[in-house]
């Protein structure tokens, strides 16, 4: 039972540095404008479309991440949870 534990919290450690590498990705997402291709004559309220547009896709691709971290992380817990229950009520 304890090789179980172990492999367990193995498990668990590795899916909390999964989460982890997502949330830190989640992080690093830029909202990228393209303002070039609007052309010279361009109008406030196309100004603003492009930027809120821009910002909306970084938030969908934030949103998703943090989705998958959060995921990973439940998982992680859940893991270690067992390890350390299946510890706990080892026979010494």
């Amino acid at each position: 039972m304890k090789i179980i534990a172990i492999w367990l919290a193995a498990v668990s450690l590795i899916c909390g540095l999964v989460a982890a590498w997502y949330w830190y990705r989640a992080s690093k997402i830029p909202f990228q404008p393209r303002y070039s291709e609007l052309g010279d004559d361009v109008s406030e309220a196309e100004f603003l479309g492009e930027l809120t547009t821009s910002v909306m896709m970084a938030v969908q691709k934030t949103s998703a991440l943090n989705r998958l971290a959060a995921l990973w992380t439940a998982a992680a817990v859940m893991l270690g949870g067992a390890a350390s229950l299946i510890d706990t009520l080892q026979v010494h």
